[in-house]
């Protein structure tokens, strides 16, 4: 009966249904990023758990042990973070000066190039500076025990993950039920398919990862920067956060050396040298380690991004991706929602092929 509505009305009903499901994605956002990151954390978890349970020490340790493995791992991360930030603090001690040298040199050259009177510009005061140099450290740890405090707060993530790998074949069942006119080894089919979409995106991109921190860790230390397994590894995490990720993790470095080094080349150097890492990971690393396991349509990706940034925030545009790939499954099980899982997948090369030879393409 639906095909036989008009046009307008369906996309009408389509409109309406995409602007309750963002309502309600807003309204409910800190119960939803916790369930959300609690099923992909699930996913990953599926493998261990089932091969504790193969060992026969019971559904429920099964579940629990690697939780609270993960949940040990997080909590000696963020200590080790927590250390390395009061130690790089502690070693902006003397960097007072150099930041007065740059402030100095920018109002001459502001005064030079701009015709200003150079009177008109504030001297930079000495003793902010310092005073805003030696408390650096202490805010770092202030923004990171803020930060400690919100992911505390999200201790419910293990505990729903936890119930999520006990309760995993009572979940399988329901998905299967509730797609009740299907066949059930189509269904099931299509749950493992979203699955492993979650499980080999997350462990490429961890292979992607480890392999960008011992990148960036060898150049910092070829270049003689303090700390630099922690900047290495640190600018390798943010890359999980598309676009914006490996900008912030090049700036933190190229900022400590120049309030800690006289000179431009050490800072110079490490940007040139991120900004090829980048490009081996964007063209090289990321589609021969991830791409095969993610076939989104990169229009889909870019508006994906743009819009879970919007909705969730970081949190959004980590996860959009491989939610959008686990729907692309899902569409393909219904023949009103199989379009949908056309729009959001890659072209098929024989398709491709066809439109250059000549057929009609839009």
């Amino acid at each position: 009966m639906s095909s036989d509505r008009p046009a307008y009305l369906r996309v009408l009903y389509i409109l309406a249904l995409v602007s309750l499901t963002i309502h309600i994605l807003v309204v409910g956002a800190s119960l939803l990023k916790s369930i959300t990151i609690a099923a992909f954390l699930a996913m990953l978890l599926t493998p261990l758990a089932g091969w504790l349970e193969r060992r026969r020490i019971g559904r429920f340790a099964g579940a629990m042990i690697p939780v609270l493995g993960g949940l040990c791992l997080f909590i000696l991360f963020v200590g080790l973070v927590i250390r390395q930030i009061g130690n790089i603090g502690g070693s902006l001690d003397g960097a007072s000066d150099r930041v007065g040298d740059y402030l100095v040199r920018l109002n001459s050259f502001l005064s030079w190039h701009l015709n200003l009177d150079e009177a008109m510009i504030r001297e930079p005061n000495p003793e902010a500076v310092e005073k805003f140099m030696k408390d650096s450290g202490g805010r770092m740890l202030s923004m990171m025990g803020g930060v400690t405090r919100s992911l505390l707060k999200a201790l419910i993530v293990p505990a729903i993950t936890f119930f999520f790998l006990f309760y995993r074949s009572h979940l399988y069942e329901f998905t299967i039920r509730f797609f009740q006119n299907k066949i059930r080894e189509d269904v099931g089919k299509r749950v493992e398919e979203a699955r492993l979409v979650a499980q080999n995106y997350f462990g490429g991109m961890m292979k992607v990862i480890g392999i960008l921190a011992v990148l960036n860790s060898s150049v910092l230390l070829l270049i003689g920067v303090e700390n630099a397994i922690f900047f290495g590894v640190f600018a390798a995490l943010l890359d999980i956060v598309p676009f914006i990720g490996p900008l912030f993790g090049a700036i933190l470095p190229i900022l400590f050396l120049l309030v800690t080094r006289d000179g431009f080349y050490a800072p110079i150097g490490v940007a040139v040298a991120f900004i090829l890492i980048q490009l081996v990971e964007s063209y090289f690393l990321t589609p021969r380690i991830v791409g095969h396991n993610v076939r989104i349509n990169p229009l889909v990706v870019f508006f994906g991004l743009l819009a879970g940034s919007m909705i969730w925030g970081v949190v959004g545009m980590i996860i959009i991706i491989p939610v959008l790939s686990i729907s692309m499954q899902f569409c393909r099980l219904t023949p009103r929602t199989e379009p949908f899982a056309y729009l959001l997948g890659i072209p098929p090369k024989k398709e491709a092929r066809r439109g250059r030879k000549g057929h009609v393409n839009v």
